[in-house]
């Protein structure tokens, strides 16, 4: 019975591709602490001015990455702590208004073409964008 169920599985087009493990661990949007967001945010600082492109319906716009810094995990807190960040440039002064324990790790970044461009995302959707492999801690 076993044997017949590998079988089956081992055939379904539902099975979990390890790939698909890869992206859903990368993606699992859970909260780093400090020590875990420090760490990937120092991983990952080689990016700092370094260009990619993204293509949307066509269209291709290049960015520079300006900083990959640590910052608060919840949403609103992230979109309080880019405002800080671009009107000061300094992480540390950012996220000094905040209290929380739940932190991510962000790359901020600005149009290669036009510096008044300017966005963030998170490091875990740009690794798996870009195809880089990194062994995000699973809080």
């Amino acid at each position: 019975m076993l044997a017949a169920l590998a079988a089956v599985a081992a055939h379904s087009p539902y099975k979990i591709t390890a790939d698909q493990q890869r992206k859903d661990h990368m993606l699992n949007n859970s909260p780093f602490t400090f020590e875990e967001a420090e760490e990937i945010a120092e991983d990952f600082e080689d990016l700092v001015d370094t260009e990619f492109t993204v293509v949307v319906d066509g269209t291709s716009t290049a960015y520079l990455v300006d900083a990959v810094v640590v910052s608060p995990f919840a949403e609103a807190d992230k979109q309080r702590f880019a405002d800080a960040w671009y009107q000061h440039k300094n992480a540390g002064e950012a996220l000094a208004g905040f209290s929380g324990s739940d932190l991510d790790v962000l790359l901020f970044v600005s149009g290669a073409d036009d510096e008044t461009n300017v966005s963030y995302l998170g490091i875990r959707q740009f690794a798996l964008e870009r195809g880089i492999k990194y062994d995000f801690p699973s809080s």
